[in-house]
């Protein structure tokens, strides 16, 4: 009966032995876990956004590239010239972009144009000329244009000279 009684006491405190030994891990871990100053990837997202971030699958190389405009609400056709074209196309390539992610109040967020762009693809998306802000269709996000290498002056006159020209 006594060798039973020690080998019982034996495993308990063999089994408390083992708690306290595992209490002691988890607060020296908890210990090791301190404000970090390196920036983690969650962190530290990239500033700016070029087009293949918008786009991943676009490819401005292709020959065939054309871009259409229509003015919203009435959705008319902007006739644009194949120049014109090819320069609204470079300025969109070197374009850099900031994700919104929450709505400004003190923005009024109407969409002026339509634009649709087929380059290697079919892309479309909304444009704010005035706040100078796109809403891609493809991921259903708004995107606030920090430059825009000249995209909306030269996509202002062209509707001007149409303007001009009807």
């Amino acid at each position: 009966m006594r060798k039973r009684k020690a080998y019982v006491i034996t495993i308990v405190l063999v089994f408390l032995v083992g708690i306290a030994l595992y209490i002691y891990g988890q607060e020296k871990s908890f210990d090791s876990v301190k404000p970090d100053k390196t920036p983690s990837i969650e962190k530290v997202k990239k500033t700016t956004l070029s087009v293949k971030d918008l786009f991943w699958r676009i490819d401005f190389n292709e020959k065939d590239s054309y871009i259409t405009v229509k003015k919203v609400p009435s959705l008319a056709t902007v006739e644009i010239s194949k120049e014109t074209q090819k320069e609204l196309l470079k300025a969109f390539e070197n374009a850099k972009f900031k994700e919104m992610t929450m709505e400004d109040p003190n923005i009024d967020l109407h969409s002026s144009y339509l634009i649709n762009i087929s380059v290697s693809g079919y892309f479309g998306m909304f444009a704010d000329s005035t706040n100078k802000i796109i809403y891609v269709y493809d991921n259903e996000q708004n995107y606030l244009v920090v430059d825009d290498n000249g995209f909306f002056d030269i996509l202002e006159n062209a509707v001007k000279k149409q303007k001009n020209d009807i």
